[in-house]
């Protein structure tokens, strides 16, 4: 029963199509009321068969199942944050803290020297120990063990309220950043 139907359902649109493209099959076709009526209860009809058919079915909600847990992922660079807002903190226990940062901080330094000036890593470790690695002097001062701290950056700290460890601090993060940059320091 069903390929009579599909083969009338294939001979009607094949019909339709050539109709649509040809006017001279369309006006050959001269669709009565009785037909236009007659397709129009097929098509009425073939509606309920499948909303009926859908209204047996067995309904099932869909289970979503258990969301999944997102693991925490480590922010790069948070274990160098907490160690700066250690060193940065209160004095009592930051001196290991302290150092940690400044270590690393020269680490970078010299790895910003060896990138930026095309030098030799003994030579940028040579250049950040004595200080000629940039010419901003509180930066230098904050990684070279021999040079002391510019006598404004001394007062600022003391009117501040703050270390002088602070502003080294920064003027050593920026000098870095502007050597990874590629700019001038004599520009600045």
């Amino acid at each position: 029963m069903v390929r009579p139907l599909v083969a009338l359902g294939v001979a009607a649109v094949a019909v339709g199509f050539v109709a649509a493209v040809d006017r001279g099959v369309a006006a050959a076709l001269d669709p009565s009321t009785t037909v236009v009526t007659l397709i129009g209860a097929l098509g009425v009809a073939q509606g309920l068969r499948y909303a009926n058919a859908r209204r047996k079915r067995r309904r099932e909600a869909a289970a979503p199942g258990d969301p999944e847990r997102r693991a925490p992922a480590s922010v790069p660079g948070a274990d160098l944050d907490e160690r700066i807002e250690r060193a940065t903190g209160p004095p009592y226990g930051g001196h290991r803290a302290r150092r940690q940062v400044r270590e690393r901080v020269r680490e970078l330094a010299v790895a910003a020297v060896v990138r930026g000036r095309n030098v030799s890593d003994e030579t940028a470790d040579r250049l950040v120990e004595t200080g000629d690695w940039t010419t901003d002097a509180t930066a230098a001062a904050f990684l070279a063990r021999r040079s002391s701290y510019p006598v404004r950056v001394r007062l600022r700290a003391v009117v501040s309220g703050r270390a002088r460890y602070e502003f080294g601090l920064r003027a050593a993060v920026d000098a870095i950043d502007r050597l990874d940059e590629g700019e001038s320091e004599a520009g600045r």
